[in-house]
């Protein structure tokens, strides 16, 4: 957490530095930055068409897998549903603590 405030203040203390750049100054400078934010806005919009592209390819995989094996949705809610009423139905502890016998040797 003291990390996030030391880097947070430093990144307050480039602001006021870079706002009291004269104004051709901050040209120069975001014309140079230019470049870095191009290229992180191109690497968020590749993953973002390789996680389309990931589901392009997997989703009619699977739905052709669950027709050729016959497993549908009901099957599969019904199957955990029955999974949530056993866990349910397990003993449930009264409260009480156990006693445990512990001996140390030296």
């Amino acid at each position: 957490m003291f990390k996030l405030l030391e880097y947070y203040g430093r990144f307050e203390g480039f602001r006021g530095r870079v706002g009291r750049l004269p104004g051709w100054a901050r040209v120069v400078l975001f014309v140079a930055a230019l470049p870095g934010a191009v290229l992180a806005g191109l690497s968020i919009s590749a993953l973002v068409v390789s996680i389309a592209a990931l589901l392009l390819l997997t989703v009619p995989m699977y739905r052709l897998m669950t027709w050729l094996t016959g497993v549908n949705r009901s099957q599969v809610v019904q199957g955990e549903e029955v999974i949530v009423e056993e866990a349910a139905a397990a003993p449930v502890d009264s409260g009480r603590r156990r006693q445990i016998d512990v001996t140390i040797i030296e």
